[in-house]
């Protein structure tokens, strides 16, 4: 896939592209064989949670999930945490901060149903938003990133982002059209589009990454696939995950991180806040979680 904005990991140039317009994708995070045991660990979790089967797709017609895509029942399980702990995905956040000692986001999943195969699995997105208040928090905080475990394509969709709308000049404009961010929290919904706003391109296991002042949001497909998909495929499988130094975290936010993993609770792409931010989704499950369900290079990101 030829991009101007998909670099390899060893490629010096990605990281400038990161700060210049706020946003780049990292091919190949995962390597062919990492994504394969992340679908197949990611299809047990979602097995066992809602009773379907990834060989049957007539068994997903009943399957509640949200319109958005956004799953939180599974974001403390194996698949999500198989992915988290990727050596290519923690290798690409310790060169962001220089520090390989890395705490973990345990933030939602985003899956879709081929709505093209079934018009009521059609979904929808939460739109252009920021998930940083341009007022409270202008300066740098975090990066956020998501691993596609299938292709992102115009048919499908993706994530989309404005181009160097994290930049100051670009969030003194967004300040001054929307005043009442003033008085929100991180969550940001702007309910408009912006005609500049594009949908970035990526094969599995590739690593998308945008700073939390780049204005980012879901974007539905046109549906119109011509090489159709295995039948028991779906149209979209992504896990979130963002990392920052644990030396930002204090020890309480620590103890809460600990307690919410055991407790199956799902925080925010801010690892550092423990969920205090106003854009937190959360979700507690109905089994508790065993710290030995994590294995060393799972744990060492808790």
């Amino acid at each position: 896939m030829a991009t101007s904005y998909r670099f390899s990991l060893e490629d010096v140039c990605w990281q400038q592209h990161l700060r210049d317009e706020g946003f780049v994708v990292l091919a190949g995070a995962l390597l062919p064989e990492e994504v394969e045991v992340a679908k197949d660990l990611l299809w047990r979790d979602l097995e066992a949670a809602y009773g379907v089967s990834r060989e049957t797709p007539e068994s997903w017609k009943k399957w509640p999930l949200s319109k958005t895509g956004l799953n939180t029942k599974i974001a403390q399980d194996p698949g999500a945490w198989y992915v988290r702990a990727c050596p290519g995905v923690k290798e690409a956040f310790a060169r962001i901060w220089g520090s390989s000692d890395l705490i973990v986001s345990m933030d939602a999943l985003l899956i879709w149903r081929p709505w093209w195969r079934e018009a009521a699995w059609r979904p929808c997105t939460e739109g252009l938003h920021l998930d940083q208040n341009p007022f409270s928090k202008p300066e740098f905080e975090t990066v956020q990133g998501m691993v596609p475990l299938l292709p992102v394509s115009a048919e499908t969709g993706g994530l989309e982002v404005v181009p160097r709308s994290h930049t100051p000049d670009a969030k003194a404009e967004l300040c001054r059209e929307f005043p009442y961010l003033r008085y929100s929290g991180d969550w940001c919904p702007l309910n408009r589009s912006f005609e500049d706003a594009m949908l970035l391109l990526a094969e599995p296991g590739d690593l998308i990454l945008w700073d939390s002042r780049t204005i980012h949001g879901g974007r539905v497909g046109d549906g119109l696939v011509s090489s159709p998909l295995a039948p028991s495929s779906l149209a979209r499988l992504s896990v979130t995950v963002a990392m920052v130094p644990r030396a930002r975290a204090t020890p309480e936010v620590l103890q809460a991180r600990r307690e919410g993993f055991l407790k199956g609770r799902i925080f925010n792409h801010s690892p550092h806040e423990a969920g205090t931010s106003s854009g937190t989704l959360a979700s507690r499950s109905t089994k508790r979680h065993s710290m030995t369900e994590l294995n060393e290079s799972q744990l060492a990101l808790l």
